[in-house]
């Protein structure tokens, strides 16, 4: 049914959740999981410091949570690949990403870690539900959002 699944992990409860049902899915089904971490460069007119600095330990963050997440499918047999872009989230997990890897279905944590940014621009999910071509699965974690560590 599903062949070409897509996992944006962020570090927050849901994206861990999302990343389970996904393998829950691809056990299934067979399928193939892509997850995916972007680092957010619309950030950086926030910040101070280094850009090259402060994106470098963004990257490195992003690197560490898919890198976790790729084990854990890995562990339970899954096929997995990860990947860390550079952009704007919500535009390259809504088409960018699905179209350049033949993606046929998102599962999605229903929020993440980015609270400013969801106050700023709206919810990545929001945008993804509403832009994306493909079908969509939006996992709810019912337990307090919490980071991993």
């Amino acid at each position: 049914m599903y062949q070409n699944i897509l996992v944006p992990l962020d570090g927050s409860g849901n994206s861990k959740r999302a990343l389970d049902e996904a393998i829950n899915l691809s056990e299934k089904f067979g399928s193939h999981i892509s997850i995916l971490s972007v680092v957010n460069e619309s950030n950086m007119i926030f910040t101070t410091g280094s850009p090259d600095m402060i994106l470098s330990g963004l990257k490195s963050n992003a690197e560490d949570i898919v890198e976790r997440g790729k084990k854990q499918a890995a562990d339970r047999g899954v096929e997995v690949e990860a990947f860390v872009e550079r952009g704007i989230p919500k535009q390259i997990i809504a088409t960018e990403f699905p179209q350049k890897h033949d993606i046929d279905l998102i599962v999605i944590g229903k929020s993440g870690v980015d609270a400013f940014d969801r106050l700023l621009i709206g919810s990545t999910t929001s945008y993804v539900v509403r832009k994306s071509n493909v079908k969509i699965l939006v996992v709810n974690n019912d337990e307090e959002e919490t980071k991993e560590e």
